[in-house]
């Protein structure tokens, strides 16, 4: 398939707006699927991990290849729960175009935003579905303009909805005004095209009249037919759309009801017409191994092979990695280089996945998005290349844990195999984090939230047949330094019968967001400093390294701090393991000096409620140490938006419920850490 023919798009959505029911739809009509797959039904092809199933929501990030009319479309169907929103980052790293479904009663909702800010980070042409047109209270137009407030973006109806809720009927087609109707005794796979209602022609007009306007004010050539009162040739309007698409001009928005079975067809359309193809990025830029220069990689197929792996999934037959392949090709049995290990690697088989089950390839060309069986030592982010044009990509980017929990085996032999499979879970899963806690020699996991954790979980006690006691959740705070502190140490004494000698000065200092931002390194040397022995050298960038992963008197992890690391002139009597006692000694002391700050998880949370229960919740988000920054009145709900410390919302679900009878609706994120009340530092305090 020609490259020019083929589409890498993903679906982005808060949970429940739909995103996975819109997948089953394109399988379905596009012949990929001979039945529906229903998530409430747990019979949805894209969820099939059984933890997926059971819950009724996307986890993991699923892949899949189908054909629409002569275009190949690659889709990864992304989960919507802000706790495996490293499954969206991954996957937009590598997609040329995304699908943005949003609920038309809900419309812009937290984890919507979240999607949409990382298809900004990697430029991703979008294309928007309000869905659900169907339901007591949607409304197309609302949720486009919520869309464009939201995102500061301006959107592009291509087609509205024919009457409203109960009532909603298909979708007119703003470009060639014709109205879409779809068959229910064929589930929605016959679309009827017809002429458009009479009560509906005014509405159309207005806004065939408006979707004019402003594509002519983008394009010269649609502009000059349009002041001239001429037609516009519906390739002309087209083109200029999807010009103005790929530029992210606009966004394209249309309408339906992916479980009613309506408007899908046109949305698969309008992914072919507008969204990128592979030919469409001359190129990617990417870092020269050896000088760490940026470089260019030409994106075409005769050029040196070049992709990302984005994804490593395990299952009972080993490991497959997932790759987006940028340029060039590679067969199945040669090799790509990954310049990060400076090793060749060596490809056993190529596969084109759906979902869980693979179709064999002979090999693999730009444009495609493949798993892969066969390297040993490449993971998630790493780059495979031709040796002779080495090149690393931009890695996606994962953000910190927010939750940990502990976990002990429950005899010595069960500690080497526990240890084992947390390794395994932590090389597939890019936020997931493992630790051994030094003083009670328990497995600590880290996580982005109770679900994340939660789902690990059982899949150790599930999958794995895990023997081991499992603990409850808890926050993963850090902490910083409050001010400057400086120390000059220098050590005399016998270690192991000999005598040793150090000296090292030390200042720990606060960094700024902005300095994080501009990638401000945690351990730094000043100056040019004595010759010294790299070994020796490395001794004392280890133990101040060793230091910031967790110590002080609260114990925790130091973010947001700088240690500028000096070294006087070297002596005939220093020695390494003098070094490194000093420079834990001068670390300690600049810590006493600089003071601890203790630094709480802060999350984003989206309340929604019905009006008679907003004064209950509004009070009690008070009483949580929430910050609340808008309350917005949609219909008959009240959106309450604000920061919280992670701490006061672990099982707010449940409260929630509570105090709404059920009705009302919970989702956040986390967005950083904040300085902690000193009543909340005293409790970690030694």
């Amino acid at each position: 398939m020609s490259i020019h023919k083929t589409r890498n798009i993903g679906i982005i959505a808060h949970i429940d707006a739909g995103k996975t029911t819109v997948s089953e739809r394109f399988l379905c009509y596009s012949g990929k699927e001979y039945r529906m797959g229903e998530v409430h039904e747990g019979s949805a092809h894209m969820d099939w991990l059984v933890e997926e199933q059971e819950r009724g929501i996307t986890i993991t990030s699923a892949a899949t290849s189908f054909r629409w009319a002569d275009t190949v479309l690659n889709l990864i169907d992304t989960p919507g729960h802000v706790d495996f929103t490293a499954e969206v980052e991954r996957a937009l790293r590598v997609l040329d175009g995304a699908v943005g479904v949003f609920c038309g009663v809900a419309g812009v909702q937290a984890q919507s935003e979240t999607g949409w800010r990382q298809a900004d980070r990697y430029n991703v042409p979008r294309i928007a579905f309000i869905n659900k047109l169907d339901r007591v209270g949607a409304d197309f137009f609302r949720v486009a303009e919520n869309v464009s407030k939201s995102f500061s973006v301006d959107t592009l109806p291509l087609n509205i909805p024919v009457g409203q809720e109960a009532e909603f009927k298909g979708v007119i087609d703003l470009l060639t005004m014709k109205q879409h109707s779809f068959d229910e005794e064929s589930l929605g796979a016959h679309v009827v095209e017809g002429d458009i209602a009479e009560d509906q022609q005014e509405t159309a007009e207005l806004w065939r009249s408006d979707l004019l306007d402003r594509v002519a004010d983008y394009d010269d050539d649609v502009m000059e037919l349009h002041m001239e009162g001429q037609d516009i040739p519906l390739e002309m309007l087209k083109a200029a759309i999807r010009r103005g698409t790929l530029a992210r001009h606009w966004v394209p928005v249309l309408g339906g009801s992916a479980l009613g079975n309506k408007g899908i067809q046109p949305l698969l359309d309008a992914v072919v017409e507008y969204l990128p193809g592979p030919d469409d990025v001359q190129f990617i830029e990417g870092q020269d191994p050896k000088s760490g220069k940026e470089i260019q990689i030409n994106c075409g197929e005769g050029d040196p092979f070049c992709a990302l792996i984005f994804k490593v999934q395990i299952d009972t037959h080993g490991e497959l990695l997932y790759m987006r392949v940028y340029s060039g090709e590679l067969e199945k049995g040669k090799t790509g280089m990954n310049p990060r290990t400076g090793k060749r690697e060596r490809i056993n088989s190529i596969h084109r996945m759906h979902a869980n089950s693979r179709e064999n390839l002979e090999k693999t060309v730009a444009g495609d998005i493949v798993a892969i069986t066969g390297p040993r030592f490449s993971g998630t982010g790493d780059t495979l290349c031709d040796a002779k044009k080495q090149v690393m990509l931009e890695e996606p980017i994962f953000p910190e844990t927010v939750i940990s929990m502990a976990i002990e085996p429950r005899s010595s032999q069960d500690r080497d195999r526990l240890q084992e499979i947390l390794r395994r879970i932590e090389r597939e899963d890019p936020i997931f984090r493992t630790e051994v806690n030094e003083e009670t020699g328990q497995f600590v996991m880290s996580g982005m939230g109770e679900l994340h954790l939660e789902v690990v979980r059982n899949r150790l006690q599930r999958d794995f047949k895990v023997n081991a006691n499992i603990g409850q959740p808890r926050v993963a705070y850090r902490q910083m330094v409050a001010k400057e502190g400086k120390a000059k140490t220098r050590v005399e004494r016998q270690l192991g019968g000999k005598d040793h000698f150090g000296e090292v000065h030390l200042c720990l200092s606060p960094l700024t967001e902005q300095d994080v931002e501009d990638d401000q390194e945690s351990v730094v040397w000043e100056g040019g400093g004595p010759p010294i022995a790299p070994e020796w050298k490395q001794a004392v960038q280890d133990t101040v390294e060793s230091s910031l992963s967790g110590g002080g008197d609260l114990g925790f992890p130091f973010i947001r701090v700088q240690a500028r690391i000096s070294l006087p002139p070297v002596t005939p009597e220093t020695t390494e393991a003098g070094l490194a006692v000093a420079a834990r000694e001068a670390f300690d002391d600049a810590h006493q000096k600089a003071g601890d700050l203790l630094l709480e998880p802060l999350m984003q949370f989206q309340v929604t409620t019905p009006e008679e229960y907003f004064g209950s919740i509004h009070q009690d988000l008070v009483r949580r140490r929430a910050q609340i920054e808008s309350v917005d009145l949609i219909l008959d709900q009240r959106k309450i938006t604000g920061k919280v410390p992670l701490a006061e919302v672990f099982g707010y679900t449940t409260g929630l419920r509570s105090l709404s009878q059920g009705r009302a609706g919970f989702s956040m994120e986390p967005i950083g850490f904040a300085p902690a009340p000193e009543e909340v530092a005293a409790r970690f305090r030694f």
